[in-house]
């Protein structure tokens, strides 16, 4: 009879701790609060194709500028764009440096850098009417001047071409 009474007490003992672990397994627990987004969450960096842009004075061409720019888009937005950024940010770049009369380019770490990102950055958003770009950086940014531009290929032939 004591043996009964011992599983008896043994088999209540298992099913209340069987139980509590159950319950205390599927308990709701505290939801998770989301980290604060910081700027860069959901944000993606492009890189753009290198463009060159003649840079005319005194009705020649002095050089050329070799610009490239990354810019920042969210990426939810990147992919509902029915036309990338790419082409405008090219665009507005190339319109902008073209445009930069009495500059020196011989000089070019006098040129202000901020103002032209930002403004292709104002002028892109323009364009699609709502904010795309959040940030267009400088990758790449250097004036050539025309006397430098060939190889030398190019400076072979000249001798060959005068014949």
């Amino acid at each position: 009879m004591i043996k009964i009474i011992a599983i008896g007490i043994w088999i209540v003992v298992a099913t209340l701790g069987s139980g509590y672990v159950a319950a205390s397994m599927s308990a709701p627990t505290a939801p998770e609060v989301p980290p604060d987004p910081t700027y860069f969450a959901g944000l993606d960096y492009r890189t753009t194709e290198v463009i060159t842009v003649p840079i005319i004075a005194e009705n020649a061409i002095r050089g050329y500028v070799l610009a490239a720019f990354v810019y920042t888009i969210d990426g939810e937005t990147a992919g509902k764009l029915a036309v990338p950024p790419d082409p405008f940010i090219l665009d507005e770049a190339f319109r902008a440096v073209y445009s930069a009369s009495g500059f020196d380019f011989q000089k070019a770490e006098q040129f202000d850098l901020v103002a032209l990102t930002g403004s292709i950055r104002d002028a892109v958003n323009a364009r699609y009417k709502q904010e795309v770009i959040h940030e267009v950086l400088i990758q790449q940014f250097d004036f050539l001047p025309k006397e430098d531009v060939g190889g030398e290929g190019l400076q072979k032939l000249a001798p060959m071409a005068a014949k």
